[in-house]
């Protein structure tokens, strides 16, 4: 009804600290490279070298328990500078030590210990920034004006992709018009969330050029890496 406040969505119900983003795409990972279902499931994050390093591992189910897919998610400057130093170190291998997929976050503990939250006391130990990010976590996804919703059903998901592949038409229109060709048609009408995701005009819209600024005597781009310094 008109003036009603509209709830506060949550992607997943579990591990949602940060938005919920590694959670998610490691089922998604999980279902479509694997066919392995885990949307009922919480996953089990284990901690690797301090309380912000983890990593979750999905293991084939025969008698190998072979790695199929390894996690791992990075809060705070330090742990991200472990993690850059075993992506760029040539004796290691990047898939081996830090896995398929890295979440990064410059806040140790991750967003709910941001510099926009309630934080605890400097001087509290490691269990009670525990114990206060735990409560945190439990209004976001309990909270009185909370709802859990998964991705593909936030009411604003199917617009924003049909907004990206609608404006990926019109730049490829222009370009067809400039040259004296036909308009196209537009493919976004009526269309579903699964054809849009990962579908030309979307690839073209997201898409982006990198280019280095360093350039050699001759004035020719020079690519490199940057040294990330803290």
């Amino acid at each position: 009804c008109a003036g009603r406040t509209q709830p506060l969505l949550c992607a997943v119900g579990q591990n949602a600290g940060n938005g919920g983003f590694i959670e998610h795409i490691f089922k998604e990972a999980a279902t479509e490279l694997f066919g392995v279902q885990l949307n009922s499931q919480s996953l089990e994050f284990r901690t690797v070298l301090n309380q912000d390093m983890k990593e979750v591992q999905l293991l084939d189910s025969g008698s190998t328990q072979r790695v199929l897919l390894k996690f791992t998610a990075a809060h705070g400057f330090r742990n991200i500078q472990n993690i850059v130093r075993r992506i760029t170190k040539p004796s290691t291998d990047p898939n081996r030590d830090c896995g398929h997929f890295v979440e990064i976050m410059a806040c140790p503990g991750g967003c709910l210990n941001g510099g926009g939250q309630v934080s605890v006391p400097k001087a509290a130990r490691g269990q009670q920034r525990r114990t206060h990010l735990q409560e945190l976590e439990d209004i976001l996804i309990k909270g009185d004006g909370t709802a859990v919703v998964p991705p593909a059903e936030h009411p604003l998901i199917l617009p924003l992709y049909e907004y990206m592949v609608t404006a990926a038409q019109e730049i490829t229109q222009h370009d067809i018009l400039r040259r004296g060709g036909l308009v196209l048609p537009d493919s976004s009408a009526s269309a579903k969330l699964e054809d849009l995701i990962g579908c030309t005009g979307v690839r073209q819209w997201l898409a982006a050029d990198w280019k280095s600024l360093k350039v050699d005597s001759e004035g020719n781009a020079v690519v490199g890496t940057s040294a990330l310094k803290w």
